[in-house]
């Protein structure tokens, strides 16, 4: 076990009714972590922090041994900042972004910015930031757009920080129509090129020593997407997640030289859910797989730098560590931990005395130890389906305690995890249960587990969120008389769905910038304004009008008879606000009014702190009525 010891660091709408109040654990919670990023610079000597100060976020370099301030930038108003990364030890390169528009989450114009430490104010570079190169502190790498054919291709473009007025040297033009991105190897050559086109097919290219690109992935043809994720410290390797036609996702290694392939890591349970880098952050060594827990499995276990990282994770046994900043000799490293009680932690170590000291908590008002913890569950649904997910009790509360399941978005490239989730612990402070489960649809188990919850809106999707429902029931986890769905997006269109496939199951229910009409999909919000999105609605909704029109809440008002809670911003230009106000006005309309939340300036969610503040103090008020300690039980039919 490595010793360990604290290193302190101080760094400098409205909606009817009357204005709910969070109470101090709530607002704790909802509240932007303090400390964002940190890197050290190759030398050691400096400290990269990226910290909220206000509404924005400021840049402060620290001298690593005093703590005490050297430089300090700040790019703007509400600014956010991306990247942080060091080009040799004197200069640091800033990624953020200036906020525009009336939006309560921002809409953000990136600036990359250049700061001499020697020098008082950074250098503003016009270009979007892409790499560095390994040993080169007099070049950058940017991204920027050439017009190919009337189409923009993105380009990869040298750029020379001692001079910079030039526009930079080209290295290489995306063969991808629209959004793409690269991998470089560690000499800044551009290996992979992959993305998107414009009628949703996935496209990866490789570029092999001096030739053209190659195309290695069509989804077209293979129906199936690999994504590169890093080079090998010798350029010889790269490495891809490749989708399988059955079956979970594999860990691929890439030859450079003859193209070969060799799977290095898979699991019957789950996808390499993130890439474990080396202790240098240089190559891929191993990944993360679930389905709980996440769990680090390594190429070599017996290789140097797995060795450190399996010792690392003993010494942090309640959480999961990970390397995100290195000095050049590797002594000195930066190390972020994460658990379901603890939102992150910064630790400095020092492999040679290993020794760690922590630097400082993400969010430092909030104790682990008064948070709630999580487990895994497993179950099988009622065709069979295994399905897993994630259960957490309160601290304090009734026995057994009134239960929210939480219904994640998405529905598809989104799942849940075991990390610390801030919906959960606002429930967990207040005496509720909380129920995620990943149903059919979910990411992390293979295409064929996906594609069971294509065209499945309101049907075995709905019944996976029942039967997890059910699950904790019949364990007499929770008090079956007062149970409530709540979600948001997608999540937000299966509480109601609940509540109108369920009416003696759930006591009520919470929407939030939910569908609630599924066909309208296609003439509401933007994804039906392009191939892409036309293409992905086809395929995971159908055209079935009837069948649309029966999956459809706000076309089943009558038969939802419990509390309803819709919260919708006005702003919403993924899910219109239109769906939440015909949603209130069918409920209205049959007999069954839901209380209605609607906030000026915000997009899809909740984003504004006083009217994120405003909500979750309404809906615990909406809990406590209906399901909390005062609200009367009531008995539930088995399924």
């Amino acid at each position: 076990m490595f010793a360990v010891m604290w290193l302190g660091l101080a760094l400098g709408g409205s909606v009817q009714g009357k204005a709910g109040v969070a109470d101090e654990a709530t607002q704790g919670l909802l509240r932007r972590a303090q400390y964002e990023n940190v890197q050290i610079s190759p030398d050691g000597a400096l400290l990269a922090i990226a910290h909220r100060d206000h509404d924005g976020t400021l840049v402060t370099v620290v001298d690593r041994a005093t703590l005490k301030p050297v430089r300090q930038v700040d790019p703007g108003e509400r600014a956010e900042v991306q990247v942080l990364n060091w080009l040799g030890s004197e200069q640091l390169l800033i990624s953020a972004s200036k906020v525009t528009g009336d939006y309560a989450q921002p809409i953000v114009e990136p600036q990359l910015y250049l700061l001499d430490i020697h020098e008082s104010h950074p250098k503003l570079l016009a270009s979007n930031f892409a790499g560095t190169i390994e040993g080169d502190d007099k070049h950058v790498l940017v991204e920027r757009c050439k017009t190919v054919d009337g189409k923009c291709h993105v380009e990869l473009v040298q750029l020379d920080i001692t001079h910079l007025t030039g526009n930079g040297d080209s290295v290489a033009v995306s063969p991808i129509a629209g959004g793409s991105d690269f991998v470089t190897d560690h000499t800044g050559q551009p290996r992979f090129a992959y993305g998107t086109n414009e009628d949703d097919e996935e496209q990866l290219y490789v570029r092999r020593g001096e030739g053209a690109w190659e195309k290695i992935n069509d989804g077209k043809d293979s129906h199936l997407y690999v994504l590169p994720v890093g080079i090998s410290r010798d350029n010889r390797y790269g490495y891809l997640v490749s989708e399988q036609a059955h079956g979970t996702n594999v860990l691929e290694r890439y030859d450079l030289v003859d193209g070969s392939r060799k799977v290095m890591l898979s699991d019957p349970n789950s996808d390499p859910l993130s890439i474990v880098l080396s202790m240098d952050q240089m190559e891929p060594i191993g990944a993360t797989f679930g389905p709980g827990r996440p769990q680090q499995r390594f190429f070599d276990p017996a290789q140097a730098d797995s060795r450190w990282r399996m010792s690392l994770n003993a010494a942090f046994p309640d959480g999961l560590a990970t390397v995100v900043s290195a000095s050049a000799d590797g002594n000195l490293l930066v190390i972020r931990t994460i658990s379901d009680r603890d939102p992150g932690s910064f630790y400095l170590f020092d492999k040679a005395a290993r020794h760690a000291q922590l630097l400082f908590h993400r969010k430092p008002w909030i104790d682990p130890e008064k948070e709630a913890s999580t487990s895994e569950f497993s179950f099988k649904a009622r065709d069979g389906l295994p399905l897993t997910g994630f259960f957490t009790l309160p601290l304090s509360a009734s026995t057994p305690p009134p239960l929210v399941v939480m219904v994640h978005g998405g529905p598809y490239y989104v799942r849940d995890d075991w990390g610390f989730d801030r919906d959960t612990q606002i429930l967990a402070q207040h005496g509720y249960a909380v129920l995620r489960v990943n149903f059919r649809g979910s990411t992390g188990f293979g295409l064929d587990f996906q594609q069971r919850g294509y065209r499945q809106w309101g049907g075995t999707m709905q019944d996976d969120v029942t039967d997890a429902t059910h699950w904790a029931i019949d364990n007499k986890l929770v008090d079956a008389g007062r149970i409530c769905i709540y979600g948001g997006s997608y999540g937000g269109y299966a509480a109601l769905m609940g509540a109108a496939r369920e009416p003696t199951l759930y006591r009520c229910a919470i929407g939030e910038a939910g569908v609630y009409d599924v066909g309208k999909m296609y003439s509401w919000g933007d994804i039906h304004r392009s191939n892409y999105g036309d293409n992905y609605l086809h395929r995971v909704i159908g055209t079935d009008k009837a069948e649309l029109t029966s999956r459809s809440p706000a076309r089943m008002a009558s038969a939802i008879t419990i509390p309803v809670m819709l919260v919708h911003g006005t702003l919403d230009g993924r899910v219109p606000v239109q769906h939440a106000r015909a949603m209130r006005d069918a409920l209205t309309k049959a007999g069954h009014p839901p209380v209605y939340l609607e906030y000026p300036y915000e997009g899809h969610g909740i984003a504004g702190p006083a009217h994120a503040e405003d909500y979750y103090a309404r809906m615990l008020d909406f809990l406590d009525t209906n399901i909390g300690a005062g609200a009367s039980p009531r008995t539930v039919a088995s399924p």
